[in-house]
């Protein structure tokens, strides 16, 4: 960093001074030279001067009453040569130095007038100091900003900001949240208040519940068992080949059920909102958002479990997940493995330690359930059979993980989407899913249906042979393949495959020693040192359930009159820049600016919080239906999410309402394609986003994040669906060719882009829409800023410490100061999964195809954040 000029101040003043003290003294002494013409004083012929206490020592001094001094008077002559001579001499000493004090105070005004010119321009605001110290310590001003920009802006940031030891990865978005986590955490422990609503107390109970780990262990695992019977699966899978002791208080209990895997599956489904074999939904048709639509296809893999979707256990399932699918557990399974390819067997290799852990992290925590269920188990017989079931669940899953790659290999997806929907009747599917297995069958989809709408409004009255579902060709295709797959496998590891994956998903929920497993397991697998405390994970999961509940504490009346408007203006801004973007365009006929320009004017707007929020009546009927008690925390996770996907079928008869896609806590801000809108949470609205003190700093951090929402209704998704939200061709054809020919040029781009701590290039098709969305927000946040300064006047303070920077320049800055992080290695093989772009990729990727940023920084045509290729744009 440059050093700050020296403060001239005092050194000026300091010379004034003498000059003032040595210009007082020389006239005081040619004044007594003129009067104390003496012999004595004849030295002055050599121009020195007798001492003034010469002239006073008789203490009176040159007055009326002095008495005539009793010496002559020296020769006139004489003296009046040597007068002249030192008058001129001394009129030109006195001139000299007039001119030299004149000089010295026009100096010392001017300097003045630049430090007070300099002081008063600096901004002094709380928000600008704590921007412009967070800036300069993340800040590297030794890197050339042309040509690592990411570390001339974030070389410093994981020094200032460590990564914690339970989290793989951090960045501003993640401490954010923490921090968002931390302010709802003190929150949910306050005291239950009538004065509040009921839902927040709600909220606070079920943290209550998760904090009672005092109350978990002495439930110890029932509460799991209970559900394991109420997804119908055996309390001793068959695979055990283990009976219950006459120790077992489950014993004498009768089973009032026999198990089927059809039956296990929906009851997961409906409690667990967790994908088996099965995928099951409800949305909006893509074609008509006012009808929705059961969909039926391949299961997603992520949970829908609260408290198991965090990053970390995201992290984990994919790792996990991996470790599966590529772990050979038995090469007579499939002829293809034994041509592995070297990358797959190194692959394979490397994640052989990952799989050895996961068995014995499955191994234990089944031992310590055995234990639970019955105290005398055979332990001998138990861990073979525990290494069986291991052995047959993960066949199952790995087999089920296949069909779902062939399926979307096989089946190319069109270049319309629309082509590839299929609508299609409950009984026309069971005939398609038929046909791997004819002439026999395996009638499925009526009964499945029929136990999915049990206890919902449509139970009695929806006709479920001709109900239409939603689905896809690819979707079919493996489905067809499932059925044959489970008409040809032992219902015994069908069966191990469910109740591992149920047991996965509830033992973290039980008790300490469960948790420990768990965490140890987490330690091993991903690489963190450390756990996040119980408090954090308890705020986290009912943040996850009561979002809107736990959001009341952050509706402040000060947002809605004070940051609303500025925000709101702000995304006007960047609106209006869209539009001037759009009708730049040389690509697009007429008819397609305009409707694109209607489509941008009618995107709705959520920001902030809702203004219901702070309605009593409203928040409760927001969660009425739900039960919380303190004393039963797995209860209140299952029953809330089984509340959930009742109302979702209940309501499927209605038109899903156009809203918030998330909670006012999240920090993050997302656009909904079927509803053309966007949402931009309170949480995210708060520093560094955001209140930086400088407009330029707003729409550079902000800024860019509001534009890249907008632009994501016109990436490669969202161009696909019109001002309604319908999926329909609303682009001419020629300017639909010339969009797809510009999108080229990013997948390419970022498809060189190398992550050498792992080995791997980015995807640039599967980051594709980000990154459309990325360098068009950024540039019209660009052009916002230049609007605000033309409506509202150029910004005259500069940031503290960065006043050597132009307002402009630190646009950019904030910019790049939006995407520091630091990350594992694990969590970069997490990334490369992710259809965002690691930071570093996404602020090199956006600038270095931005001729506003090289101009800005006077980059150089060749340098690598202006780089000699073609500089991909579509808006």
């Amino acid at each position: 960093m440059d050093a700050a000029p020296p403060n001239t101040r005092n050194r000026i003043w300091t010379t004034a001074g003498s000059h003032n003290v040595y210009f007082d003294e020389t006239l005081q002494q040619q004044q007594q030279q003129q009067r104390l013409q003496t012999p004595a004083n004849r030295n002055l012929l050599s121009g020195q001067l007798a001492p003034v206490r010469a002239f006073s020592e008789n203490g009176h001094g040159d007055s009326a009453q002095s008495k005539q001094a009793p010496y002559e008077n020296i020769n006139s002559n004489l003296i009046g040569v040597q007068s002249k001579f030192r008058r001129r001499y001394y009129h030109k000493v006195v001139l000299g130095l007039l001119a030299a004090l004149v000089v010295v105070l026009l100096i010392t005004i001017i300097v003045l007038s630049v430090t007070f010119r300099k002081s008063s321009h600096i901004c002094r605001s709380k928000e600008c100091i704590r921007t412009a110290a967070s800036l300069i310590y993340a800040m590297d001003e030794q890197t050339d900003p042309c040509e690592d920009f990411y570390k001339f802006t974030c070389g410093r940031w994981a020094d200032e900001h460590p990564r914690p030891d339970s989290a793989t990865s951090n960045d501003w978005f993640r401490e954010r949240q923490a921090h968002i986590m931390r302010l709802v955490r003190s929150f949910l422990q306050s005291n239950i208040s009538s004065a509040e609503p009921a839902a927040v107390g709600m909220a606070k109970t079920v943290y209550r519940g998760c904090m009672n780990t005092e109350l978990l262990d002495e439930r110890d695992l029932e509460p799991l068992v209970q559900y394991l019977q109420r997804f119908k699966l055996l309390l001793l899978p068959s695979a055990l080949n283990l009976t219950l002791s006459s120790a077992s208080k489950y014993a004498a209990e009768p089973r009032n059920y026999t198990y089927n895997w059809l039956d296990t599956i929906v009851a997961i489904k409906r409690h667990l909102s967790l994908d088996l074999i099965v995928g099951f939904d409800v949305f909006p048709d893509p074609l008509n958002r006012t009808l929705n639509r059961i969909a039926l296809g391949t299961p997603e893999t992520e949970s829908a479990f609260p408290f198991n979707n965090d990053d970390s256990h995201k992290m984990l399932r994919r790792i996990h997940k991996r470790t599966i699918y590529m772990h050979d557990m038995d090469e007579s399974d499939d002829s293809d493995e034994h041509d592995m390819e070297e990358e797959e067997e190194e692959a394979s290799k490397q994640t052989s330690s990952g799989m050895s852990a996961y068995v014995m992290y499955v191994r234990k925590v089944i031992e310590k359930y055995l234990l639970y269920v019955d105290p005398e188990v055979n332990q001998e017989e138990a861990t073979l059979g525990i290494k069986e079931l291991v052995m047959q669940a993960v066949k199952v899953a790995r087999k089920i993980h296949k069909l779902k790659e062939e399926a979307e290999n096989i089946t190319k997806p069109s270049s319309n989407p629309v082509e590839d929907i299929i609508y299609i009747s409950l009984v026309k599917l069971q005939n398609e899913t038929d046909k791997n297995i004819a002439p026999q069958t395996m009638p499925i989809w009526l009964r499945y249906m029929q136990l999915m709408l049990t206890d919902t409004k449509h139970a009695s009255t929806m006709d479920i042979k001709n109900t239409t579902v939603i689905t896809s060709q690819a979707d079919i295709y493996y489905l067809q393949n499932v059925v044959e797959y489970l008409h040809e496998t032992p219902a015994m590891h069908i069966e191990s495959y469910l109740w591992l994956s149920a047991l996965e998903e509830l033992v973290l929920h039980t008790t300490s020693d469960m948790r420990l497993l768990h965490a140890e397991y987490m330690r091993f697998v991903i690489g963190t040192e450390g756990s996040t405390p119980r408090s954090l994970y308890c705020a986290h999961g009912v943040n996850t359930l009561f979002g809107m509940a736990v959001s009341y504490v952050l509706a402040d009346e000060r947002f809605t009159v004070h940051t609303l408007p500025r925000v709101e203006r702000m995304l006007s801004d960047i609106r209006r820049s869209f539009d001037k973007l759009v009708r730049a365009t040389s690509w697009m006929d007429a008819a397609t600016k305009r409707q694109t320009m209607q489509k941008s004017a009618e995107m709705k707007s959520f920001i902030g919080f809702p203004p219901w929020l702070t309605n009593e009546t409203a928040l409760n009927a927001y969660y009425e239906g739900v039960q919380v008690n303190a004393s039963t925390h797995l209860e209140n996770l299952m029953g809330f999410v089984h509340w959930q996907m009742l109302a979702k079928i209940n309501n499927m008869d209605q038109p899903e309402p156009i809203g918030w896609a998330t909670a006012p806590s999240n920090v993050n801000a997302f656009h909904t394609f079927q509803s053309n809108a966007i949402t931009v949470p309170i949480a995210i609205l708060q520093y560094p986003f955001y209140n930086l003190g400088l407009e330029a700093l707003n729409y550079g951090s902000i800024g860019t994040i509001l534009g890249h929402e907008l632009t994501h209704g016109f990436d490669d998704s969202g161009r696909r669906f019109d001002k309604e939200g319908n999926m329909v061709e609303w682009w001419s054809n020629q300017t639909i060719n010339e969009y797809v020919n510009r999108t080229e040029c990013f997948v390419e781009q970022y498809s060189r882009y190398y992550l050498p701590d792992i080995g791997e290039y980015i995807d640039g098709e599967l980051t594709l829409g980000e990154n459309i969305a990325d360098n068009g927000g950024m540039r019209e946040a660009y052009m916002a800023y230049r609007l605000y300064v033309k409506e509202v006047g150029r910004e005259r303070l500069k940031l503290p410490g960065l006043e050597h920077y132009t307002h402009d320049q630190l646009f950019f800055i904030a910019f790049g100061n939006l995407w520091c992080e630091t990350y594992t290695p694990a969590a970069s093989r997490y990334a490369l999964e992710d259809s965002h772009c690691p930071g570093q990729m996404r602020l090199k990727g956006v600038l270095s195809n931005s001729e506003e940023f090289a101009r800005t920084f006077k980059c150089r045509r060749g340098t690598s954040m202006n780089p000699d290729q073609p500089k991909c744009r579509i808006w």
